[in-house]
C-alpha cells in the first residue's frame, strides 16, 4: 500500500487552526465587541440625553405656579415641549453638550418655577441648536396664546393640575 497522505498537493490538505490563531481571532473579536460597544454609546449618548430633557419639560406640567391659570401653564408647557421636538437639539448638539444643558436645567428646577423658567429654556434653547434659534419666531405666538388662554383651557390636552 501507499501512503496518500504524501500524494496530495500543498491546496488539498487539510487545514489545520493551530492555537495561536484562536488567540488572535479571539482578542479580535473582543476587540470588535468593545469598539462598537463604546462606539454605540457614544452615538446613542445625544438621544439618551435629549430624552432625559424632555422628561424634565413635560415634567413641569405638574408644576403650575399658583398665580398662573391651568389653561395658562399648559400652553406655556406645551409650546416647551414643542420647542424641545422641532429643536432637533439630539441631532445639532453633541452628548457634553446636552449633558450640561441637562444639569443646568435640573438646577433651575430645584426651585420655583413660573413663567421666567419657560424663558429661560427657551432662550437657553436659542444658543443650543440653530434649529432651536429659529423656533424662536414662535415665542411671541405663544406669549399671545398664554395671554388670551382661559382658566381651564386645555387646548394641548396638558391635563395641567
Amino acid at each position: 500500500m501507499s501512503d496518500t497522505s504524501s500524494q496530495l498537493s500543498p491546496s488539498t490538505k487539510r487545514f489545520r487552526i493551530r492555537p495561536w490563531q484562536i488567540v488572535v481571532a479571539f482578542l479580535v473579536f473582543i476587540f470588535i465587541v468593545v469598539a462598537g460597544g463604546w462606539y454605540f454609546y457614544k452615538a446613542t449618548e445625544p438621544h439618551r440625553r435629549s430624552e432625559a430633557v424632555w422628561a424634565l419639560i413635560v415634567s413641569l406640567k405638574d408644576r403650575r405656579p399658583p398665580e398662573i391659570t391651568r389653561g395658562q401653564w399648559g400652553s406655556a408647557v406645551a409650546w416647551t415641549r414643542n420647542l424641545h421636538a422641532n429643536s432637533l437639539l439630539k441631532f445639532e448638539a453633541d452628548g457634553p453638550t446636552i449633558a450640561a444643558f441637562e444639569q443646568r436645567l435640573r438646577k433651575r428646577l430645584e426651585g420655583r418655577v413660573d413663567m421666567r423658567t419657560i424663558d429661560w429654556i427657551w432662550d437657553e434653547y436659542a444658543s443650543l441648536c440653530p434649529h432651536g434659534a429659529r423656533y424662536q419666531r414662535f415665542k411671541e405666538q405663544m406669549l399671545d396664546e398664554i395671554e388670551r388662554a382661559g382658566p381651564d383651557d386645555d387646548r394641548w390636552g396638558m391635563n395641567v393640575r
